[in-house]
């Protein structure tokens, strides 16, 4: 089954349960109302009744008033039936008739009479054929005692009628408004869907190498966001991939010079390493393991000068940015950082909260690292702070302490070297890992900025980019 059709029944399952809850709410409110306002006009009349029948008791009375109420039962009756337009029984206090208007008919002796003899008015509701009967009982006093009772019995025949009026109109309207309902809730599905089968042939057109497609964004929030990263997730496809070309001709130059750069400090190696079992002076061996330590001290020289050349020179950096939590990858470098920090009582306050940035997971905490391997080598500093500002477009991250702060030369050096630059010189301790952490931040499509001020501290941010700015802004194409 589609998602499409999945919507559209579970819609029609909603509605429809709904639709019959407000019908049987609505039939039951209507009922009670329309029975309520025949039993309000029967009790106005049933207390005219009262009135008339008290007072003939009274002034027919000889004897007894339950043989006088006997004796005029069926006078009374006769007269509140033309008088009302309803049928009339008289009973005495046993219940039974002493006169009705409607002789031929049941009597209906139910609940109504017995609660109207303990002296309250009474009424019920009776299921007849072919429309409901309304009995309503009210006491009979004379000298404040119940000597029998009124009883009206009217047939429901106009709210009967109103009531399957009123249910036919509903039942029209019921099924005009589940008509709307199946358009609109055929509609609704396939707006849900549209978007969702434009996200698949995406996925389709990416797999055969077509990165440059794009959707229409949707109006729904969530299904917007999912377009969002599908957009973020093909432009970090075609710079991955745009990438992978250039670095397959740029490893082809790197191998060659690795390869010249190495040849001489191996071929020393291996030429002592030859030698050694054919000395036999003691001296002579140490001094020939003296040369394959230097030799190799070199080699590793090399091979780290090598390293970082190739990543801010010679060759582009491989990065590839996505979509991450920036707050995880911090907490990741804190960690491992974390006993250095404790061992030089560097107090860190982390206050980065959970936010998707673009960039690379890999790169940024290596950049993270080298910020805090910075901070806890060089600052001096007894305070570290994390923070955090977000805006629509980027995800800005500070790091800031109370060390000794950082020199003008140093500072004004990194601000004028650009993504491109070639700085071929050693990491020993001279910023080469700062301008390496700033061509990491700007190829994955962010930026690195230094503001610091010497005896007070250094503030170094971080730049990324939010996801929703990749489509405004797509992410830089670097070129070597």
């Amino acid at each position: 089954m589609t998602l499409q059709k999945r919507i559209y029944l579970a819609l029609l399952a909603l509605f429809i349960p709904v639709m019959l809850f407000l019908y049987i709410v609505l039939d039951i409110s209507l009922q009670n109302n329309i029975y309520q306002s025949a039993v309000h006009s029967l009790q106005k009349l049933s207390i005219e009744a009262q009135i008339y029948t008290i007072n003939y008791v009274e002034r027919e009375q000889q004897g007894e008033p339950k043989e006088t109420l006997q004796k005029g039962a069926t006078l009374i009756a006769s007269y509140l039936s033309k008088r009302m337009g309803v049928r009339v029984q008289i009973m005495n206090a046993q219940q039974h008739v002493l006169s009705d208007t409607e002789r031929g008919s049941l009597s209906y002796v139910n609940q109504d009479t017995e609660q109207a003899l303990h002296g309250t008015k009474s009424y019920m509701i009776q299921k007849a054929s072919p429309s409901p009967l309304l009995l309503f009982s009210s006491p009979i006093y004379v000298d404040n005692q119940v000597i029998g009772l009124i009883r009206f019995l009217q047939p429901l025949e106009e709210e009967a009628q109103l009531l399957n009026r009123m249910n036919a109109t509903f039942a029209i309207t019921f099924l005009l408004i589940l008509a709307v309902a199946v358009i609109i809730a055929n509609r609704f599905a396939k707006s849900l869907s549209k978007p969702i089968e434009q996200l698949r042939d995406m996925a389709k057109k990416l797999a055969s190498g077509n990165y440059s497609t794009r959707i229409e964004l949707s109006a729904y929030e969530e299904i917007s966001q999912l377009a969002h990263s599908f957009h973020a997730m093909a432009d970090a496809i075609e710079l991955h991939v745009q990438q992978l070309s250039r670095e397959k001709d740029k490893q082809r130059d790197f191998l060659d010079r690795v390869t010249h750069e190495l040849k001489t400090p191996l071929t020393a190696i291996m030429g002592y390493s030859n030698l050694i079992p054919r000395l036999k002076d003691s001296k002579d061996v140490e001094t020939s393991l003296r040369h394959i330590s230097v030799e190799s001290e070199r080699m590793l020289t090399l091979v780290e000068e090598l390293l970082s050349q190739s990543k801010y020179s010679d060759s582009p950096f491989s990065v590839s940015p996505t979509i991450c939590d920036i707050a995880t990858i911090a907490n990741e470098a804190v960690y491992i950082v974390q006993l250095r920090l404790d061992k030089y009582q560097i107090k860190l306050t982390n206050q980065l909260l959970s936010t998707m940035v673009v960039a690379d997971p890999d790169k940024t905490k290596q950049i993270l690292l080298n910020l805090l391997d910075n901070a806890i080598k060089y600052s001096d500093a007894s305070e570290l702070i994390i923070q955090q500002r977000t805006s629509e477009q980027t995800v800005s991250i500070t790091f800031q302490d109370d060390g000794i702060g950082l020199s003008h030369s140093l500072i004004e050096r990194f601000r004028i070297a650009s993504a491109d630059d070639s700085l071929l010189c050693s990491s020993e301790g001279n910023g080469f890992g700062l301008l390496i952490c700033k061509q990491l931040m700007t190829r994955q499509g962010g930026s690195m900025s230094i503001h610091s001020e010497e005896g007070i501290g250094t503030i170094v941010t971080l730049d990324f980019r939010s996801p929703a700015a990749l489509d405004s802004h797509p992410l830089p194409i670097f070129t070597k």
